[in-house]
């Protein structure tokens, strides 16, 4: 076995670590149908990750990835799908909304300014092209696939872009060093994934409830009940997981209550 502070050294020196870490994802597949997998890493870095799962994703979704040894869930933007590995198993790449948040448990060497891959991509759409500077994980995608989900302002929606034959202008070279304003970035303000699944509540005095999300974060949820639960309260809730895995109790603490259209709308904080 190597020494652990010659791997740990090692870790920090490199870009992209090539390992298994077993994750949990949350999020909505192809047909808009939540679900709950537990995973692993094919490989990953401080931008962002390339996954292995069975569900498929939409191109610029926010999915939930927890790592399950450093117990950090955050949010990511999926950027693209690789090839199929096997059966309906796919890789898929996804980048970290906050970089900064230590999720892989790895202290990463931050990359020199200029090492960043500048590319001229062109919206697929209408054609607008844009010199771009990708994060590690979308040149990785674009390079396999030769597409990637973002944002064009001209067309005021995501689409997919992809390399660009045209010329390159000084007006796209001015436009690359200048952060656009776009919906994504109100978005990862809010840092709350709209997502619809069935989960179990139970309190400490043995009131259940099968009740359905309106909303998730990596601190806590909002949900839909009948049952009458009480601000302050201790609940228990338990996620879907994938098929045959073992589900797990979450301690939350209900901060919230409104009455909804059937039931009432409960908050409730993640407890750790």
């Amino acid at each position: 076995m190597p020494d652990r502070s010659v791997t740990d050294v090692a870790r920090r020196r490199t870009d992209r670590i090539l390992a298994p870490m077993r994750i949990r994802v949350i999020g909505n597949d192809m047909s808009g149908v939540s679900f709950a997998e537990e995973t692993i890493t094919v490989s990953f870095n401080q931008q962002g990750a390339r996954i292995s799962l069975n569900h498929t994703l939409l191109l610029d979704d926010l999915i939930l990835i927890k790592n399950l040894d450093t117990d950090i869930e955050e949010e990511f933007r999926v950027v693209g799908a690789f090839q199929q590995v096997f059966g309906d198993r796919r890789e898929w790449g996804v980048e970290a909304l906050n970089p900064e948040s230590g999720i892989w448990g790895v202290e990463f060497a931050l990359p020199a300014e200029g090492l960043r891959s500048k590319v001229l991509i062109e919206c697929a759409a209408c054609k607008k092209a844009a010199q771009s500077a990708l994060s590690s994980i979308e040149y990785d995608v674009l390079l396999a696939t030769g597409l990637i989900s973002r944002h064009c302002d001209r067309c005021g929606e995501t689409t997919r872009w992809r390399p660009s034959e045209q010329l390159l202008t000084a007006e796209m070279v001015a436009a690359a060093n200048v952060k656009p304003h776009s919906p994504e970035d109100e978005r990862r303000k809010t840092r709350r994934l709209r997502l619809s699944m069935r989960i179990r509540v139970r309190n400490v005095w043995g009131v259940t409830d099968i009740c359905q999300t309106r909303d998730v974060s990596k601190v806590g949820l909002c949900f839909l009940s009948t049952q009458i639960f009480s601000v302050r309260d201790e609940v228990f809730i338990t996620l879907p997981f994938a098929d045959q895995q073992v589900p797990v109790e979450t301690k939350s603490l209900i901060i919230w209550s409104a009455t909804g259209p059937a039931g009432r709308f409960y908050g409730v904080s993640y407890i750790k």
